[in-house]
């Protein structure tokens, strides 16, 4: 039984509705307020995040900082989505959902906004601007090991698939059926139904990156994908009976 979770909320991977069905386990006072929602949030902090501790709910866009700053020991679980998806997706949601007054617009904080305003899909994708670049590089990877607010690198492949193995679940927005049905064992059937929410729209898909850009994309998402297709191996092996599984 899961009685206590800190949520690693993958921004743009289905990560809104999974939250939304996670508050249903826990009452409104188990449930962490929201420590930080972005970069500026999260260097404002300067990592003094005791005052969050003892809550039995953290969900939100947090690193491995938080979590061993109020939740080491916790079961923890995460969100996973084809990185080059998941960066369209952040481009999507910046140009055609995210509303920006004249003053914002001005405001450093709100620099990769309006960027995704101002730029096309291959642009944005591919700019080195740091304000885009926290967004589109590797961003899960620092997550699992630091903190997808910072640029800095701060562990390796090594101990994010070690954080991996010790999740009691995980989402893979491609196979949201094996998830669900993982989700039922490892909640116990205590999971309430997942709706669909914050879902983006607009005609930038991947399929209009050109071969440059999504080149480019996959080549600065390296770690992200090495993680996607380890976490993909574990859920699939959660949910297909050992006695079916192919022997090499």
């Amino acid at each position: 039984m899961v009685e206590r979770l800190f949520f690693f909320h993958n921004p743009k991977a289905g990560g809104t509705s999974l939250v939304s069905a996670l508050k249903g386990l826990f009452t409104t006072e188990r449930r962490c307020p929201v420590i930080e929602n972005d970069a500026t949030e999260h260097a404002a902090r300067g990592g003094c995040y005791d005052v969050f501790a003892g809550y039995d709910l953290y969900a939100g866009h947090y690193g491995l900082d938080i979590y061993q700053a109020v939740g080491e020991g916790m079961a923890a679980a995460t969100n996973f989505r084809w990185p080059v998806d998941r960066v369209v997706s952040v481009y999507r949601y910046f140009r055609h959902v995210v509303e920006m007054s004249d003053a914002q617009a001005r405001d450093p904080r709100w620099r990769a906004v309006s960027l995704a305003k101002q730029l096309s899909l291959n642009d944005f994708v591919t700019c080195d601007d740091p304000a885009v670049v926290i967004h589109t590089y590797d961003h899960h990877f620092r997550q699992l090991t630091g903190s997808g607010w910072s640029p800095v690198y701060e562990g390796d492949q090594a101990s994010a698939k070690t954080l991996i193995d010790q999740m009691v679940w995980f989402y893979v927005c491609e196979h949201p059926y094996e998830s669900l049905a993982w989700a039922d064992m490892a909640f116990a059937g205590r999971l309430p139904g997942v709706r669909r929410l914050n879902v983006t729209g607009g005609e930038d898909t991947a399929e209009a990156l050109n071969p440059k850009a999504h080149r480019q994309l996959l080549s600065q998402n390296q770690n992200d994908i090495a993680l996607y297709q380890y976490a993909l191996g574990r859920l699939l092996a959660e949910v297909t009976p050992a006695e079916t599984r192919l022997i090499a």
